[in-house]
């Protein structure tokens, strides 16, 4: 008698599964996903998991998913995944730290030169059918101004090089880097972000969320910015105080900003930092290019499949929680 074959996993994701998904899971697992309005739709059967951003993964939700053995985040942050809870559960909770790279870091770079070039300004102003261009546009030459990045990681790193490149001068605050990282990338360490941001011209933000670092960016800190100052946001919402930024772009201490993520997000349209000619704002989709998606996806795939097949996920958040429940 022929062996049965073995009955394939559930895995599950907390949207519409894409063409993308199902091609990376054909015949390897059976594809889970949320079509109606319980957003987690599903769970209860799900071995694996594959989510976004959008909602907190804790013991609420694990104890909805009395099978769930690996969750993936598809992205680098996980500030939205209880590792703790996670542990308890004998969850391996993992994410996907070289997927959004390097799309990420190209849509600062182009946020970088959108806000300090005034490019939403100049466009406004031509649509208006203002005139006087050349004499009112007033923006910022990059070449020999300053960079400060708080948060020297991947994709600060890849945002060093590239706008190292253009003949900006680099200080940077992070605490996890090495030096050798500092003097690979030509960066001068700064010991705190005030002392990052003393001097800088332009302020990139490419730094973790946590409860240690949200409103990193507060009244104070914009404060002790340059007058004058461009800002720009790739990583979360909650590093910034947005009150806050709006005061200081209302007195105009910053020039301008330039901003992927927010809180909430999407900003509704009658928030006070959409419609501003001194403000960029995209909806979160610094990472989705064709390759970033494509890359993101196939690691988190990876990620699940190997814990389901009873090997440590190579980038798992919580290794103390291996082989839980995938023992």
């Amino acid at each position: 008698m022929e062996d049965q074959p073995a009955e394939l996993p559930f895995v599950w994701f907390d949207r519409p599964a894409g063409r993308l998904q199902r091609e990376l899971l054909d015949g390897r697992a059976e594809i889970l996903d949320v079509r109606g309005d319980d957003p987690l739709e599903g769970i209860d059967q799900a071995d694996g998991a594959i989510v976004g951003a959008a909602i907190r993964y804790d013991r609420t939700v694990y104890e909805r998913a009395p099978n769930l053995r690996v969750i993936a985040r598809a992205g680098i942050g996980y500030d939205n995944l209880d590792l703790d809870d996670a542990t308890a559960f004998g969850i391996a909770a993992c994410n996907t730290p070289d997927g959004p790279t390097i799309s990420t870091a190209e849509h600062a770079v182009a946020l970088i030169f959108a806000a300090t070039k005034g490019v939403r300004e100049s466009v406004d102003r031509h649509e208006a059918g203002e005139g006087n261009y050349w004499a009112r546009h007033g923006h910022l030459e990059l070449d020999g101004s300053t960079l400060a990045l708080l948060g020297l990681g991947r994709i600060g790193g890849y945002v060093a090089r590239v706008m190292s490149a253009v003949g900006m001068n680099l200080v940077a605050y992070d605490p996890y880097a090495a030096d050798e990282r500092f003097v690979e990338l030509g960066a001068r360490r700064a010991a705190t972000p005030a002392e990052a941001i003393a001097e800088a011209h332009v302020v990139s933000v490419h730094a973790p969320l946590s409860e240690a670092t949200r409103h990193l960016v507060d009244a104070e800190l914009l404060a002790a910015m340059r007058e004058g100052v461009y800002f720009v946001n790739t990583s979360r919402g909650g590093l910034v105080d947005q009150d806050a930024l709006v005061a200081a772009l209302n007195s105009g201490h910053v020039r301008g900003a330039a901003l992927d993520v927010s809180e909430p997000e999407p900003l509704p349209p009658d928030h006070p930092l959409m419609g501003r000619p001194d403000v960029v704002v995209t909806p979160h989709v610094a990472s989705a290019t064709v390759a970033g998606r494509t890359r993101i996806f196939t690691h988190a795939v990876d990620e699940v499949m190997a814990a389901l097949g009873g090997s440590q996920p190579p980038n798992m958040l919580n290794p103390q929680a291996w082989p839980g429940r995938n023992a």
